[in-house]
């Protein structure tokens, strides 16, 4: 905000006439004429000043509040996604072990089909000594053998024969056995396995779906978040700008009344160079009619000005003017509420960004806007000044002087960063009143901002065409 102030306006000399003697002596009397009844600018309350101070102040705590649980959802998010893939692994290792299960089933399958076919043999060989042994006589039938026998071999042929049948029934017996055993067992350990491995895989899965759903649920809780801080964010900026302007009023109005008793002051100060001046008149022509009544001859009159000295503000050489600095300014005002984008913005206007790898702007090549040193470029070329797209060299490229706080003009480039030129990091445009307009970072938007708020790390200004 620029302030006008009144220029002193010289008012044309009156000629004091003096009659003694038919001598006439000019006086050349100078007077600042200002106005004193123009209508003093808004003076907003001490309670006004502090409710909006207080309304900013509580809605920056929310936004930090939104800005810490933000980091913990985020942090809480890593850890949900890092236990969604140790679920996914754990859900591949059961899948694996679930096929190695039906291949060890399968085994199991052709064990259980080589258990069967030793059964059939068994039970077909217990059939065919079963059938030789009701067709053969007992073992116990031995007077029937001696009785039938035609010699004394046929006999011992025929016990030996009954051995080895009594010998080959109970073999055939255990065969048999053992191949039903064999074959149970089997049909277990297959239905065991695949049992036991689809409930191991169906385990994983749920455990899988339940971590995936968690961090599903987590990235939401922190996209909500996100979405509360950006319209925080939004409100936190409306509050500055409300007590920025309030700010500006107060001192507009102060400024009004230092302008006011300045001009009172120099009212008084005009007033009493004319009776000063008024008096030197009255006494030369006293003095000049003392010297007619006494024949001599006539004398001159001698006069004497004031003209107010207007100091230029220092630093300003060059080409700079505080006009140039005011019309670069109103060119940044137009662009208030664009969105941030790295890298964009130029002499024309907004451009696309390009996407910053690790920070919030790795989405910006889909936003058109402004970064810090884009605004600064598009501001200071409607006057001619060129600069190049980089904060660091924009503090020495602007110009050659570098105001101080407290004596900054509308235009000043305003910059932050740590010590040495290169490591500076940010810049923005100083608008008056204590305030600068900047493009902050991805995710926001040009704004005005009290410029001892903007960064705690300042570095310096420069005022450009310096």
């Amino acid at each position: 905000m620029v302030f006008r102030q009144t220029d002193l306006q010289q008012r044309t000399p009156r000629g004091l006439r003096a009659t003694a003697c038919g001598a006439i002596i000019a006086a050349t009397l100078v007077c600042s004429v200002v106005p004193g009844d123009a209508a003093p600018p808004p003076n907003p309350s001490d309670s006004q000043i502090s409710a909006a101070q207080q309304a900013k102040d509580n809605t920056a705590w929310t936004v930090g509040h939104l800005q810490a649980m933000i980091a913990t959802a985020k942090t809480k998010l890593m850890q949900l996604s890092a236990q969604a893939q140790l679920a996914e692994q754990k859900y591949a290792l059961a899948v694996q072990k679930q096929r190695d299960a039906q291949a060890q089933a399968a085994l199991a399958k052709q064990q259980v089909a080589t258990a069967q076919k030793n059964l059939d043999a068994a039970r077909v060989s217990l059939q065919a000594f079963i059938r030789n042994s009701y067709l053969a006589p007992t073992v116990s039938d031995g007077a029937g053998g001696l009785l039938t026998a035609t010699d004394p071999n046929a006999v011992l042929q025929r016990g030996d024969y009954l051995r080895y049948v009594s010998d080959r029934h109970l073999d055939v017996l255990g065969e048999m056995d053992k191949a039903t055993i064999a074959k149970s067992n089997a049909d277990a350990k297959a239905k065991a396995l695949v049992l036991l491995q689809t409930k191991l895989a169906n385990e994983a899965q749920v455990a899988l779906q339940a971590a995936q759903a968690a961090r599903e649920q987590q990235r939401q809780h922190a996209a909500g978040l996100a979405s509360q801080q950006a319209g925080y964010e939004k409100q936190l900026a409306a509050a500055q700008v409300k007590l920025a302007t309030l700010n500006g009023q107060r001192q507009k109005f102060l400024a009004y009344q230092a302008e006011q008793a300045r001009i009172a002051a120099e009212k008084a100060r005009q007033a009493a160079l004319a009776r000063e001046r008024a008096a030197e008149a009255a006494r030369l022509a006293a003095a000049q009619n003392a010297a007619n009544s006494g024949g001599g001859g006539g004398g001159g009159g001698g006069g004497v000005s004031y003209q107010p000295v207007s100091n230029p503000p220092s630093g300003s050489s060059g080409s700079w003017t505080l006009a140039k600095g005011q019309a670069a300014v109103q060119r940044a005002l137009t662009t208030l509420g664009t969105p941030y984008a790295w890298a964009g913005g130029g002499y024309s206007g907004p451009t696309p960004g390009v996407n910053s790898p690790g920070t919030d702007g790795w989405n910006d090549s889909t936003v058109t806007g402004y970064d810090c040193s884009g605004l600064v470029m598009y501001a200071w070329a409607s006057q001619g000044l060129y600069l190049s797209h980089f904060a660091a060299t924009q503090f020495s490229q602007a110009g050659s002087y570098h105001p101080n706080p407290g004596n900054f003009q509308p235009g000043d480039l305003l910059f932050w960063g740590l010590p040495g030129q290169y490591d500076i990091h940010h810049v923005a445009i100083y608008v008056g009143n204590g305030n600068v307009i900047q493009a902050p970072y991805s995710g926001s938007y040009v704004q005005i901002t009290p410029w001892d708020q903007v960064s705690g790390d300042y570095f310096g200004a420069t005022r450009p065409l310096t």
